[in-house]
């Protein structure tokens, strides 16, 4: 994790999940499912895909079950904008060769079924083959122009993230976009209610004070 501002930390990767198994040890979880009923925790996507179709509820079980916690709003903002309060990640101006954040196709989902009628739903957009498409989710670290002041990673595109926020929030935009709800570290969604999950939502976690975790 890192240390932003000497008063929280923060995974510096955004979030894959773990289940555990019938013999007690800790494996990759699938993709795509939902957590809830899921013996499932957060760890840092190093190297590996970060998982999206979570929503804010099971996110935070998850990052209950590492031992951290969802992000408050504002310690999310905190560690994107670093210490000069900077629009993007990586700084104030944008570069969009820096992060993913410039999906090439129509849109995913569009895509994927060829088609925008009848596909705005849970289940078209809870496909697990979403973002198995090309140019789509990139693996953590990555984009190495993509990290903030404090060494986190990927806080603008790849993956939406829920923060804890009862209403539902998820910020940093995604990789399809980044710049709809706000730009850069002011992107943020509220359309939506903590339940709600599809292919572009994902999540990190965060932990009070100094943290030994990866």
């Amino acid at each position: 994790m890192a240390l932003v501002d000497g008063r929280f930390c923060i995974d510096r990767y955004e979030a894959a999940l773990q289940r555990l198994d019938a013999d007690g040890v800790w494996r990759p979880a699938k993709r795509a499912l939902a957590v809830a009923g899921r013996e499932v925790r957060a760890v840092p996507a190093n190297g590996i895909k970060p998982y999206g179709h979570v929503s804010a509820v099971g996110a935070q079980k998850a990052c209950e079950r590492a031992g951290k916690r969802l992000c408050s709003s504002d310690e999310w903002v905190l560690a994107c904008e670093g210490k000069d309060g900077s629009r993007y990640p990586y700084g104030a101006t944008y570069d969009e060769d820096a992060c993913n954040d410039e999906y090439p196709g129509r849109h995913p989902v569009i895509d994927l079924f060829e088609t925008s009628d009848g596909v705005w739903d849970g289940v078209h957009m809870n496909d697990p083959t979403l973002n198995r498409q090309p140019d789509t989710v990139d693996a953590g670290g990555a984009n190495p122009g993509c990290v903030s002041d404090w060494g986190v990673y990927d806080m603008h595109g790849n993956l939406h993230e829920w923060v804890a926020d009862p209403a539902g929030i998820f910020r940093g935009g995604f990789y399809a976009d980044a710049e709809k709800n706000g730009a850069g570290c002011g992107y943020a969604t509220t359309a939506h209610g903590p339940r709600y999950r599809d292919y572009s939502t994902g999540f990190r976690c965060c932990a009070d004070g100094p943290s030994p975790a990866p």
